[in-house]
């Protein structure tokens, strides 16, 4: 496949709240209709930094890689296991990408599970 752009936009982000967020994203990928969301409207404030938005981990296998993709709304297509969606992988091409299902929460905070010595 070829590779995607990199181009961002305006896009929204719809809480857990029902709030309604401007968010920055990447055009190509949301162009795919799998993350949820919509363009911004104009009328959305800002995201606040204090609200960590939901994600969910998508996995290629071929390629031995994972990455993790953020959901915009609740109940977007990414979120049903099997769902693929297409990422670049080392700036060389791009990929099909396949969801878990298992969506992490907004305000999940994942703690190091390695603890160094000082």
């Amino acid at each position: 496949m070829a590779l995607l752009s990199n181009n961002r936009i305006a896009w929204q982000y719809h809480d857990d709240n029902g709030n309604v967020w401007r968010v920055a994203a990447v055009a190509d990928i949301t162009s795919q209709a799998k993350l949820g969301g919509e363009a911004w409207a104009g009328t959305a404030p800002p995201k606040p930094a204090s609200l960590k938005m939901r994600r969910i981990t998508v996995r290629n296998a071929s390629l031995g890689v994972s990455r993790v993709v953020p959901v915009y709304a609740p109940g977007a297509p990414i979120q049903v296991p099997g769902a693929t969606v297409n990422l670049n992988h080392l700036n060389v091409d791009s990929y099909p990408f396949t969801s878990d299902g298992n969506t992490i929460p907004e305000g999940h905070v994942r703690h190091n599970v390695t603890k160094q010595s000082s």
